[in-house]
């Protein structure tokens, strides 16, 4: 089965730890998801129900005719008290922290990361029980680095060792 990965494209109000907080793509972000998808086709679309995802994701879905699902548990990490704030807001040490050992150096009053871990893979095993020939995850870096570790059977205490461009789209043989 073929597994596409796609990160949503820049969204409104920039750089930031934006978590579940549901800000809209920019233009650039459209355009850059247009680019990323361009000559690719799948058989089932399943995306986060966040609007920077599921309405590119719905896009998608109607020019391609393809079947699309909201998953609710694809949304991305909450980050407690560091949503929607900069990495210069928060501090870089607190943050370089954070990226070094998530489970020990966490955002105060964050989703757990195990509880993030449970609630992506869950549905995400659920999904490949399908059995699709092809299907396009469309969610947010968080969502992705999770499923990656799981592919490449990292911890999840290594997730933020994965970068995950806006925009990219990773495609897998599983």
């Amino acid at each position: 089965m073929k597994l596409s990965l796609l990160r949503h494209g820049e969204s409104i109000g920039g750089r930031i730890y934006r978590g579940n907080q549901d800000d809209p793509l920019t233009e650039k972000g459209w355009q850059q998801m247009l680019d990323a998808t361009r000559h690719q086709s799948w058989d089932l679309i399943l995306s986060s129900p966040l609007i920077r995802c599921q309405a590119f994701a719905q896009h998608l879905h109607e020019q391609q005719k393809i079947p699309l699902e909201i998953i609710k548990h694809f949304s991305e990490l909450g980050f407690g008290d560091w949503q929607g704030l900069s990495s210069a807001a928060i501090g870089q040490n607190l943050v370089d922290n954070f990226k070094q050992d998530p489970v020990k150096n966490p955002p105060p009053n964050a989703e757990d990361l195990y509880d993030f871990q449970h609630r992506v893979l869950t549905a995400f095993n659920t999904i490949i029980a399908k059995q699709s020939q092809s299907m396009l995850i469309v969610a947010h870096a968080g969502v992705i680095r999770v499923i990656k570790s799981h592919l490449l059977n990292l911890p999840i205490e290594k997730m933020f060792t994965i970068e995950v461009l806006s925009a990219s789209c990773e495609n897998f043989e599983i």
